[in-house]
């Protein structure tokens, strides 16, 4: 990541992928203006952007269209993944191809409730875990090493249950606690203070969303 990257991101990102286009994990490619950028993985024959081109909406299909040649030109077959729908017919009037592999829950926090009909299958494990003292607690940065090595330890218990190996990474960011320190994290903690699960809560710039994104429990049964 430089300092170019990150301004295009703060000034145009405006979806739940824009803080993680600035992990170390990616490449970038900057379009024939210099406006916009896309972070990408090369793998074999296949270059992957990581969402939709980041940059003002008139530099988007000079964005694309740098993309696919600047792949030609290195043998690569470029695809974009986790677009937002609100460009489609413009990939595809551009010979892209779309499978679709899922959708992403919004949930509007002022309007959520567990009560009546749609929360009743959630209100039995809720109850149960406030009986018991369970609570969430969010901290801000920075977090103090205590704290981050009670999460590490949480993370490399969840690896081990989850039986994933190494972390995912690219659409995902992973436990790094420089990475970590630029997060609210909300915390699930026991009746005497012990964590046992935590969520990292990034940032959707330029709207008022956020988004958890590494969720990680150790073994917590209520």
């Amino acid at each position: 990541m430089c300092s170019s990257d990150l301004a295009i991101v703060e000034q145009y990102g405006h979806s739940s992928l824009a803080r993680i286009t600035l992990l170390e994990d990616k490449s970038y490619y900057f379009s024939p203006s210099g406006q916009s950028v896309i972070a990408f993985v090369s793998r074999g024959r296949g270059a992957i952007a990581l969402g939709d081109p980041i940059g003002p909406p008139a530099d988007l299909k000079e964005a694309i269209l740098g993309f696919r040649d600047f792949c030609q030109a290195n043998d690569w077959h470029p695809a974009f993944y986790q677009t937002l729908a609100d460009h489609l017919e413009l990939y595809q009037a551009l010979g892209f191809r779309l499978l679709k592999i899922g959708e992403e829950a919004i949930i509007d926090l002022g309007e959520f409730t567990l009560q009546g009909k749609a929360g009743r299958s959630l209100r039995p494990a809720v109850n149960k875990c406030l009986r018991q003292g369970y609570r969430v607690q969010f901290y801000q940065p920075p977090l103090g090493e205590a704290l981050l090595a009670e999460l590490k330890a949480i993370s490399d218990d969840w690896l081990r249950y989850r039986r994933q190996g190494a972390e995912k990474k690219f659409s995902l960011g992973w436990f790094d606690p420089d990475y970590l320190e630029t997060s609210v994290i909300a915390v699930v903690e026991d009746g005497q203070g012990k964590a046992l699960a935590f969520a990292n809560l990034i940032p959707e710039y330029r709207s008022e969303e956020h988004t958890s994104e590494l969720q990680s429990h150790s073994d917590l049964v209520c």
